[in-house]
C-alpha cells in the first residue's frame, strides 16, 4: 500500500511548512523544521549507540522527547520498545530483558527504579531542569543534526509494542515502517484529519497513541501534548485552545461527561472526537454527543494490527441519531485495504449475524511476535490475524463486537457475552462503572455476576439491579449476584482487567479462564 519509512511523514511537512508549530506542551514549542533537526540529532546518537535492528527501551509520560525518540529511531533503523510507566518495575524488567534492550532513554522519575531491576541497561536520563528545547542527556543534545546515511528499508521493524497482558504475559508485537505508514494513511483517508489543531492525551507507550501521532503528522496537524490525563485540564485545553480533533479512551470520555465544568465551557471549535481501545457504553456516548456537539468516530483494532482495523465513521453516528440507533453498538467497517472475516470454531465462515471469532487481514498487521514463532503462526493464520474477539458482521458489513472470546461465559451450555449485560446495566440511573464476569457454578458450570460502581449518592440495591436485568434480558443472562465496589481495576488505556476480577473465584480450580 505504501513504501515509506516513518520519518518521511515528518519530512514531508517540514519541507512545506518549516516554520509552523508542529508540537507543543504548553511550556515548549517546536516547529516542523526544529523537530526534524532534533530527530536527526537523536537519530545520530542512537546510530552510534546501537546497530540497525537493535532494541532500546523508552520510559516517560507523554512528552515532546517521546515523539522525537520515535522519529529519531526511525532514522537510525533501531527499534523503540516503549514501557508503560504505570507498570511495576519487575514488569519493566520482563519486557526489557525479553526485548534484549541494552539501552534505555528514561525520565528521571523512573531512572532509579528501572536501573535497579535491569542493571545491565545503560540509562540516558531525561531531566526537567535542563536548559534545552528537548531535555535529553547532554551527550544527546551535543550531537550534530546532520542527515543520517543509514539505509532503512520499509520492511524494517519500526517499533516493538508489548501487548497489555490483560490475558497473559505481554508479547512483543513487531510492526514495520510499511505497516505503520499504511495504517496512518488508512486513518487519514477515513477521517480526513488535515491541518487540524489536535490534542495528544492517550499515553504514548500505547499502540493507539503512537499511531495517532503518525496519523496527525500525516495530515500536517499541529499537536498539543498533554503529559497526563486530567479531565479538568483536558476540558479546559479543548475550549481555550479551540482544539479541533482529539482521541480519547472511553473511560476518559465517561469521566469528562460527568463533570459540571462541561456546561461552562465552549467547545464550538471541536470538529471530531475519536474514541477507541475499549468498549464504551451507548448511554455514555449519547451523552457525549449531546455535550460536545461535534462529530464522533470510533476506532477498533489492537496492538497486533498496528492499531486500527475498522472505523465507525461520523456519518454512521449521525444515522444513529435518526432511524438507526442500534448502529452505535457497531465497531464500524474496515478501513481501506482491510478485510474482515468471522469464523466459527471449525474455521468456516459464520453466517451474517452469527457470532464467531473476528479475523483481520490488511497491510497494517504486525510481522509477528518477537522470539515467539509458534505464537506468531497461531495468531497469523494464513495471513489473517486472529483477534481473539467474538463478534458478527451484519448484511451491510458493519462489525459488532460481542466480547473477548476468553471473556465469554458458558452457562448451562448457553453462550453469554458480558458486554450485552453491561450495556443493560449502564442504562440504569446511578451507575458509574460496571463489569460482568463468569464465576464457577456447581449447577451451570459458570454463572455471570455483576461488579458495579455506583455514582455518589446513588440509591442502588442488588434487588433493584436484578429486577432491571430480568426486565431486559433473558433469564439465563441475568447476574446471579451483584457486588458493589468503589472502583474497577483498569489498564493504562481504560480496559477493565477482568482477569484480576476473576482470579479470586477461580483460584485453585482445574478450569480457569485467562
Amino acid at each position: 500500500m505504501v513504501n515509506m519509512r516513518v520519518h518521511e511523514l515528518l519530512d514531508h511537512w517540514a519541507d512545506r511548512f518549516p516554520d509552523e508549530i508542529y508540537v507543543s506542551d504548553g511550556d515548549r514549542s517546536l516547529t516542523w523544521n526544529e523537530m526534524r533537526e532534533w530527530t536527526h540529532r537523536v537519530g545520530n546518537w542512537l546510530a552510534d549507540a546501537l546497530q540497525p535492528g537493535d532494541r532500546f527501551c523508552m520510559l516517560d509520560r507523554n512528552s515532546l522527547e517521546m515523539i522525537a525518540l520515535y522519529f529519531g529511531a526511525s532514522r537510525a533503523g533501531v527499534v523503540p520498545v516503549p514501557l508503560n510507566f504505570r507498570l511495576a518495575p519487575l514488569e519493566w524488567k520482563y519486557i526489557a530483558e525479553d526485548a534484549r534492550c541494552t539501552l534505555a532513554v528514561v525520565h528521571e522519575d523512573y531512572a532509579e527504579a528501572l536501573t535497579a531491576v535491569v542493571p545491565g541497561v545503560t540509562a540516558s536520563v531525561i531531566r526537567d531542569d535542563r536548559n534545552s528545547p528537548l531535555r535529553f542527556a547532554d551527550d544527546v543534545v551535543a550531537y550534530p543534526a546532520d542527515r543520517i546515511d543509514r539505509d532503512v528499508p520499509a520492511e524494517a521493524i519500526y517499533h516493538q509494542m508489548y501487548t497489555s497482558g490483560t490475558t497473559g504475559k505481554p508479547r512483543g508485537a513487531m510492526v514495520t515502517h510499511r505497516s505503520a505508514c499504511a495504517n496512518a494513511f488508512q486513518i487519514q483517508l477515513a477521517l480526513d484529519a488535515n491541518r487540524k489543531r489536535t490534542l495528544c492525551v492517550m499515553p504514548l507507550f500505547h499502540a493507539g497513541a503512537a499511531l495517532q501521532i503518525l496519523a496527525y503528522t500525516t495530515g500536517g496537524c499541529s499537536i498539543r501534548v498533554v503529559r497526563d490525563f486530567d479531565r479538568v485540564s483536558v476540558l479546559s485545553a479543548m475550549s481555550e485552545l479551540r482544539i479541533q480533533l482529539l482521541t480519547l479512551a472511553p473511560a476518559m470520555i465517561q469521566d469528562m461527561v460527568g463533570d459540571p465544568l462541561t456546561a461552562e465551557l465552549d467547545f464550538t471549535g471541536l470538529d471530531l472526537m475519536v474514541y477507541g481501545s475499549a468498549p464504551m457504553a451507548v448511554e455514555v456516548l449519547r451523552k457525549a454527543m449531546s455535550i460536545f456537539g461535534c462529530d464522533f468516530a470510533q476506532a477498533y483494532g489492537m496492538t497486533e494490527s498496528c492499531a486500527v482495523s475498522t472505523i465507525l465513521a461520523p456519518e454512521d453516528h449521525h444515522r444513529a441519531l435518526g432511524a438507526d440507533p442500534g448502529i452505535l453498538m457497531s465497531a464500524g467497517r474496515p478501513v481501506i485495504g482491510t478485510a474482515l472475516r468471522v469464523v466459527e470454531r471449525d474455521g468456516r465462515d459464520a453466517p451474517v449475524g452469527s457470532v464467531g471469532e473476528v479475523l483481520v487481514r490488511g497491510p497494517q498487521l504486525m510481522s509477528g511476535y518477537w522470539a515467539l514463532e509458534d505464537a506468531t503462526r497461531a495468531a497469523l493464520d494464513g495471513g489473517w490475524l486472529r483477534t481473539g474477539d467474538a463478534g458478527y458482521l451484519d448484511a451491510d458489513g458493519f462489525l459488532y463486537i460481542s466480547d473477548r472470546v476468553k471473556d465469554m461465559i458458558i452457562s448451562g451450555g448457553e453462550n453469554i457475552y458480558p458486554r450485552e449485560i453491561e450495556e443493560v446495566l449502564f442504562a440504569m440511573e446511578g451507575v458509574a462503572d460496571v463489569a460482568v464476569i463468569g464465576v464457577p457454578s456447581e449447577r451451570w458450570g459458570e454463572s455471570p455476576i455483576a461488579i458495579m460502581v455506583p455514582r455518589p449518592g446513588a440509591d442502588l440495591t442488588e434487588q433493584h439491579v436484578l429486577d432491571h436485568c430480568r426486565a431486559n434480558l433473558a433469564r439465563f443472562k441475568c447476574p446471579a449476584e451483584v457486588i458493589f465496589v468503589d472502583s474497577l481495576p483498569r489498564s493504562a488505556v481504560g480496559k477493565v482487567l477482568k482477569r484480576d476480577l476473576r482470579a479470586p473465584y477461580w483460584q485453585g480450580l482445574a478450569r480457569a479462564i485467562n
